[in-house]
């Protein structure tokens, strides 16, 4: 029995929804009254495991120059910009380094130290470490055969999370490139290997009932994310994020395959890489200029709800504006 073929004309709205969840979790997670919300990067994890998989399906012909287009641009304009300031205003951005060599090293997706903790000169760019090395490793899977990308793919990660534990050198890119964390993409590929042999099932008529049996043990499963995150400092972030970030994914994306929704929702998780990216600063610069977040009022709450507004507002703009016309003119012109 062959494995039905994923339609090209189902929606996926339900994932740029998750994004959207994703991002503004990570917002919520830098205004000071919440501290809850680092999740959202292991939701992010899983998500870039499935979408890999999926806009690989027909052809895997240019991935990484579609992957550069689409990541290299912003982050590098965000990293020399906030390197700039970092250089004129140091008061403004007190823990960012100047140094040029690590500038080059934040530029080309190379893991260095700076003081306790290993990230970029755009901090949040820790992350796009790791995906960029995901996206390398799965450009060599599809290199080594196409139809077998996830399998070869989740393989390499395996082998190089368990050599990292099993010789634990000192090299700072190898202990962070080799971390567990990585495990997240092979969860998002198998969620991909899910929705591919599923297709034909959500392809039938459903009764909303169903629909809503299933998004709602979706939203459980994020809503389980944060409670984690409150008992108490994680013992193994794989298995008490990741893998509820994976059922979260899964039961969400069956329960509303195929359905239209609310374009803001849609648009927010479009701009959720702007919004992650640059949502500290923006919250940085609010709570300077407003005084906001201090104690824990009436008045916090509500600027922090302005807060998060904005950053959404201003994600929004930066996609709209720059991102998707900036994304839109490589592809044309080396793609």
């Amino acid at each position: 029995m062959t494995t039905p073929p994923i339609q090209p004309k189902e929606r996926l709205d339900s994932v740029q929804l998750l994004r959207a969840v994703a991002a503004v979790a990570v917002v919520l997670f830098h205004i000071p009254l919440f501290g809850n919300g680092a999740w959202g990067v292991d939701l992010f994890f899983v998500i870039s495991g499935f979408i890999m998989c999926y806009v690989t399906e027909d052809s895997g012909r240019r991935f990484l120059t579609k992957r550069i287009i689409r990541i290299v641009p912003l982050y590098w304009a965000g990293t020399i910009g906030v390197f700039c300031v970092a250089l004129a205003l140091p008061r403004l951005v007190s823990n960012t380094s100047t140094s040029a060599v690590d500038l080059v090293k934040s530029l080309f997706f190379i893991p260095f130290q700076k003081g306790a903790e290993v990230e970029p000169v755009l901090f949040l760019g820790w992350t796009l470490n790791y995906e960029f090395f995901f996206y390398v490793l799965f450009a060599l899977s599809m290199a080594v055969n196409h139809r077998f990308r996830a399998i070869i793919a989740s393989g390499l990660i395996l082998v190089i999370v368990a050599t990292r534990y099993r010789f634990p050198f000192e090299s700072v890119p190898y202990k962070f490139l080799g971390d567990q964390i990585l495990l997240e993409f092979v969860f998002g590929m198998l969620c991909y290997a899910i929705f591919k042999r599923t297709a034909s099932c959500r392809a039938q008529p459903r009764s909303v009932a169903s629909r809503i049996l299933w998004t709602v043990a979706g939203g459980a499963w994020v809503a389980c994310m944060p409670v984690v995150s409150a008992l108490g400092p994680l013992q193994d972030r794989v298995i008490e994020l990741g893998i509820p970030a994976t059922l979260a994914f899964c039961c969400t994306v069956h329960g509303l395959g195929g359905v239209r929704l609310p374009r803001p929702l849609v648009l927010i998780g479009d701009a959720s890489y702007s919004l992650y990216l640059f949502h500290p600063y923006v919250i940085q610069s609010f709570a300077k200029v407003f005084h906001a977040f201090s104690g824990a009022g009436v008045r916090a709450y509500f600027m922090a709800g302005v807060a998060v507004a904005l950053c959404c507002g201003l994600a929004v703009a930066s996609y709209q504006y720059l991102e998707k016309p900036v994304t839109e003119y490589l592809r044309k012109r080396f793609v």
